[in-house]
């Protein structure tokens, strides 16, 4: 096991005995986004199966406009008419126009289109002002994907134009690794259900809500936080059936030194295999990691920051390896202060909340500090979206100077 550990040193050992997921399941189109395809998938058919038009106009013969002008227009013969979803029974001649709707078949013999706001009807017939070129206006068959190519990898993402392929090749369902559950669970004598009056030295329960919320915009469902006393025999006797269903469990709270913090007893009682024991930064230091029956449980601090914070650092890349989600993994960068930080007491590594805007006029992305860095201030942390990273004995620091920076978005980068 290893104890205050440094943020690079506790990644080492989890991510090294972390394994992503196997298991896959069928899922239906509609309840496949943001899922991660477990299988390449081919072109069946091309797509679109059939050359077409791509608007509301004539199909024609391009030779048949050769000098056409304002002055002297081509007058071709309206043969009939083709909607979206018929085909034109014969060949298209010399000297004829089909009416064609946007999406339509293009017929045989016709090799461009014009379209409708460029002619003029007169009678049976059409008039054409200018030349139309071969294949102008003319979407061919298999433009967009041909028969036989991969147009979905292994291990992508599902987003809707992933979807809306496997939709254009008749597919109703695709293959996926199965998705990870997550489970949440508060600790403390202290927690009140919402809508209830607060008694005195009570809090509502907002890292719940908080961590919940973080865990769905990683995309993964979580159940609703559990709430339980600071009492390391009833936390024993729940967390073994909670982690029936999960694959991860995070509690949050009673996981310092106190004589209520009773994730540590409550570990020993279950025989839980230790990894981690407190982290060598702030905040989050105070942090318990182990696991039981081959299922993670992450015990993180209660002061909201702290929490958030391990989550970003901690949590998120396990989960990213462990689903296959590369696109979860933190992405670091350099930014430049635009407001001073003052230091502070502690001369540990430590992570700020900050608000990161990208580079403008050519300099570097600029990062600004919200008023108050204490790990239980909440409010200090809307609008944030990304963690400054300073580095142990950093001190006070001015405005201009340059820092790492952590972005808390799910997807892009600095």
């Amino acid at each position: 096991m290893l104890e205050r550990a440094s943020l690079e040193a506790a990644l080492e050992l989890l991510l090294s005995r972390t394994l992503p997921v196997t298991e896959t399941v069928l899922r239906p189109l509609a309840g496949a986004l943001g899922l991660i395809s477990a299988g390449e998938v081919r072109a069946g058919t091309d797509n679109p199966p059939f050359d077409r038009s791509p608007l509301d106009g004539f199909a024609l013969c391009s030779g048949d406009t050769r000098g056409a002008s304002p002055e002297r227009p081509a007058r071709l013969r309206v043969a009939g008419t083709v909607y979206t979803g018929g085909v034109y029974g014969r060949v298209l001649r010399s000297g004829e126009a089909l009416r064609i709707m946007t999406g339509a078949a293009m017929p045989e013999g016709a090799d461009c289109m014009a379209p409708k706001e460029a002619v003029r009807e007169e009678g049976e017939g059409v008039l054409v002002f200018r030349p139309v070129a071969r294949h102008e206006n003319y979407i061919f068959r298999g433009e967009d994907i041909k028969q036989g190519e991969v147009f979905l990898p292994e291990g992508a993402r599902l987003d809707f134009a992933l979807l809306g392929m496997l939709a254009a090749m008749g597919r109703g369902s695709v293959e996926v690794y199965r998705p990870l559950s997550v489970g949440l669970c508060c600790i403390g004598d202290e927690l009140t259900p919402a809508d209830t009056p607060l008694g005195p030295g009570k809090i509502y329960n907002s890292n719940g809500v908080m961590l919940a919320a973080r865990l769905a915009e990683y995309g993964f469902s979580c159940r609703p936080p559990l709430v339980l006393p600071d009492d390391p025999g009833e936390a024993a006797g729940v967390i073994p059936s909670l982690l029936d269903g999960l694959d991860i469990l995070i509690t949050v709270g009673s996981v310092s030194v106190g004589d209520k913090d009773i994730m540590g007893a409550v570990f020993d009682r279950l025989h839980v295999e230790r990894e981690l024991s407190s982290l060598a930064f702030k905040p989050g230091s105070a942090f318990l990691c182990g696991s039981l029956r081959g299922k993670r449980i992450f015990c993180l601090s209660g002061n909201p920051f702290a929490a958030l914070a391990v989550m970003e650092l901690v949590v998120r890349p396990v989960l990213a390896k462990l689903s296959r989600r590369e696109d979860l993994n933190t992405v670091r960068g350099k930014a430049v202060l635009r407001t001073p930080f003052p230091g502070g007491k502690s001369t540990a590594r430590r992570f700020l909340r900050g608000r990161l805007a990208g580079p403008t006029g050519g300099g570097p992305p600029a990062v600004t500090l919200p008023e108050g860095h204490s790990s239980g201030r909440l409010f200090s942390l809307s609008g944030c979206n990304c963690l400054v990273d300073l580095e142990a004995g950093a001190g006070a620091l001015p405005s201009g100077t340059e820092v790492t920076v952590v972005q808390l978005g799910v997807h892009g980068g600095l």
